[in-house]
């Protein structure tokens, strides 16, 4: 199937079915290769914003989550019928739409359908290749955490898991859609459906591994801020027998004032006490620590 990106290459295409990629639904482009392959582009509807796929006759509008090198998510819109396809996928999407298309020629799989499910193939192992990465990078994160962690890396962590909470919701709404039980499976033959199989599997696949490592970086800040807990809760443990005897000797009844007047009583009473009284509440926490 021969792929098109620009209007001059398309006024000198023939009849053959033919994959148009475009940047935008409102550009030259787009327009003139929906003319010709018959295609509605529905130019009232808002921009999609979420995968779908959306079956009319024997057209199909499929709407896939792609994620970029900057682990950006990126919509790439497939209109599909039986005159060509149509691909409306920005600059970044651009290389999964032509690695799909590759695959699909590289296999002698012509046709538009193997190739719009060959494209959501594409989108599939491009994400488990993202998700390796960040698997990769939650693991570094785990080793480095081991103890205190700071704030910019309490930081990192969230924003990783909102990035995993993104990448699961989007994985199995692309699963759900490409379900056998749906409309598009139902509009494709079975070597088609076995491709779209193998696309569900993937996305099920990247949903597992999102959804683990969004549990193991909960895991990881729950830790920490019981961490920080238990640190928050020894300095104030520690001071609570300083704040006693602070507020002790600082009363000014007869008997203090009378006999507290060397250096003696001020450093067997002011020093001495409150620091015997320390010792015995930290060996307290350390035996009640061991034992529980």
């Amino acid at each position: 199937m021969e792929v098109i990106e620009t209007v001059e290459t398309l006024e000198r295409h023939g009849d053959a079915p033919a994959c148009v990629i475009a940047t935008s639904a409102d550009s030259d482009l787009a327009r003139r290769a929906a003319d010709e392959m018959g295609l509605d582009l529905h130019p009232d509807r808002p921009r999609p914003r979420r995968p779908h796929a959306v079956v009319d006759g024997e057209q199909a509008d499929i709407v896939l989550a792609a994620l970029g090198e900057d682990r950006e998510q990126h919509l790439v819109q497939i209109r599909s019928s039986g005159q060509g396809l149509l691909v409306i996928a920005p600059e970044a999407g651009f290389e999964l739409v032509r690695a799909g298309l590759d695959k699909a020629a590289a296999g002698h799989r012509a046709g538009t359908w193997p190739a719009a499910v060959a494209i959501a193939l594409a989108v599939a192992r491009r994400c488990d290749l993202v998700l390796d990465e960040i698997d990769d990078e939650c693991q570094e994160l785990e080793d480095r955490a081991t103890g205190y962690a700071s704030s910019p890396k309490r930081r990192t962590i969230s924003r990783l898991r909102a990035l995993l909470f993104r990448i699961q919701e989007t994985q199995a709404a692309q699963q759900s859609m490409l379900a056998p039980d749906e409309e598009l499976a139902q509009l494709l033959g079975p070597d088609q459906q076995t491709m779209l199989g193998r696309a569900a599997t993937a996305f099920a696949a990247n949903r597992s591994t999102a959804t683990r490592l969004y549990a193991m970086l909960g895991d990881l800040l729950g830790e920490q801020d019981t961490l920080v807990s238990e640190r928050l809760t020894l300095v104030a443990t520690i001071f609570m027998p300083l704040t006693l005897a602070t507020g002790f000797f600082g009363m000014n009844f007869g008997w203090m004032t009378d006999h507290i007047g060397s250096a003696t009583a001020f450093v067997l009473l002011g020093v001495m006490v409150p620091a015997v009284l320390t010792a015995i509440t930290l060996a307290v926490i350390h035996r009640m620590t061991r034992s529980s």
